[in-house]
């Protein structure tokens, strides 16, 4: 039997745990009334632990699997980095989610990665469009994220937890217009447009405004929608205008489809493409219509030994000796985004969140697969670009343009 002072001791104990109780479900609330659903997650978000035993966890985003060779080069990194000895004495292991379909499914797989997989650092995803709804996410829980392939300078909008790690669609912009003028000595040009892209519209922008301050002319500039097939009204307007180069930058669903009946029309001038042309199978399987095409890319492993640097030597020797074959953009950022990170990890007093991201902005001289001097305020890297000009079915090195 408990003594009669034992039971009020515990029931004032009871009365005083749930005044406790309700005054922390109030607290809780008021929370979430003035600071927001946003910031109460963050506050609420679960953190690595710095003296946890175990792996390191980064998660990796791709979109789909025509693009996992960005998966390739983060794996890649990861085995030799656990080679090194990993990152303070802690293996790095990668936490891959792909196929992606639309952009809430792209945010889900995020929060996920933060909730249930606890991982420390997100890497990816190659696409803008999927970049710029998955960058709040990270922003909003505190968790470090470099993009791979994302190019569009607003990706990193969300704040300052977000980093990039290829150039952005104003510097590559630039390059194809100056490229176009001064290179290939294009008087006029025409540009067609995938409506609803965030890549395809602000990369067009930037190539028109940049054409046209270089004293060229546009002749012609028009969209067209996810899913069309049918583009004999915006070509036919493009042949009238006989540009002396036509910029596409578009995606390898529909940049087969607008060439063969570019060609078929008659229209003659230079194709010009970004990096989203930076697709093996899109140029090895339509090689005779695209002969002779240019388009902007992060990397390039078709070049002279030495014109590399030795890091980027060692990256294109190691992938092609696991993966049996040579690596593209995709790959090479893959390799670069769980680098930075990890450096950044080995450089930082603690693993917390914030000591991660304070260590990238820092990032300084980075040589991997590309080479990053340094990054802005905005969180986009100083970094060149290479044009690859598809010859034989095969994108072959042009030119390097530096910042």
């Amino acid at each position: 039997m408990v003594p009669q002072g034992m039971c009020r001791i515990f029931g004032g104990w009871n009365k005083r745990f749930f005044y406790n109780i309700n005054y922390l479900v109030l607290i809780v609330g008021i929370l979430f009334l003035f600071a927001g659903c946003e910031e109460v997650q963050h506050l609420l978000a679960p953190l690595p632990v710095e003296e946890e035993a175990g792996n390191i966890r980064i998660g990796f985003i791709y979109t789909r699997a025509a693009r996992s060779n960005s998966l390739n080069g983060a794996e890649l990194a990861a085995l030799q980095l656990n080679g090194e000895g990993g990152v303070h004495g802690r293996e790095i292991e990668i936490i891959a989610r792909g196929n992606i379909s639309d952009t809430e499914q792209a945010a889900e797989i995020a929060e996920k990665l933060i909730i249930r997989e606890g991982v420390s650092a997100i890497v990816g995803p190659n696409r803008s469009n999927y970049a710029i709804v998955i960058g709040p996410v990270a922003q909003r829980y505190g968790i470090p994220m470099v993009t791979t392939t994302a190019t569009n300078p607003s990706v990193t909008a969300a704040g300052d937890f977000v980093f990039m790690a290829a150039f952005t669609d104003d510097f590559q912009g630039k390059v194809m217009a100056q490229f176009a003028t001064q290179d290939l000595d294009a008087k006029t040009a025409a540009v067609l447009t995938r409506s609803g892209s965030l890549y395809s519209e602000g990369l067009s922008q930037t190539f028109i405004d940049n054409f046209t301050a270089l004293g060229g002319e546009v002749v012609y500039a028009q969209f067209y929608m996810l899913g069309d097939t049918d583009f004999s009204t915006q070509l036919t307007a493009v042949a009238e205008a006989g540009p002396d180069v036509f910029f596409l930058p578009g995606f390898a669903s529909e940049i087969p489809l607008v060439v063969q009946q570019a060609k078929a029309l008659g229209i003659t001038g230079i194709l010009l493409g970004g990096d989203s042309w930076d697709n093996t199978a899109l140029i090895s399987e339509n090689s005779e219509i695209l002969e002779g095409s240019f388009f902007s890319s992060l990397f390039s492993a078709d070049v002279a030994p030495g014109d590399l640097s030795e890091d980027a030597d060692q990256f294109i020797t190691a992938y092609t000796s696991i993966f049996n074959a040579l690596p593209a953009g995709g790959a090479a950022l893959g390799y670069d985004g769980v680098r930075l990170v990890a450096q950044a990890m080995r450089r930082a007093d603690g693993l917390t969140p914030t000591a991660i991201r304070d260590q990238l902005a820092a990032s300084m001289d980075y040589s991997g697969a590309t080479f990053i001097s340094g990054y802005d305020e905005s969180r986009h890297p100083n970094k060149s670009a290479v044009i690859n000009q598809i010859v034989n079915g095969e994108a072959r090195f042009y030119k390097l343009v530096k910042p």
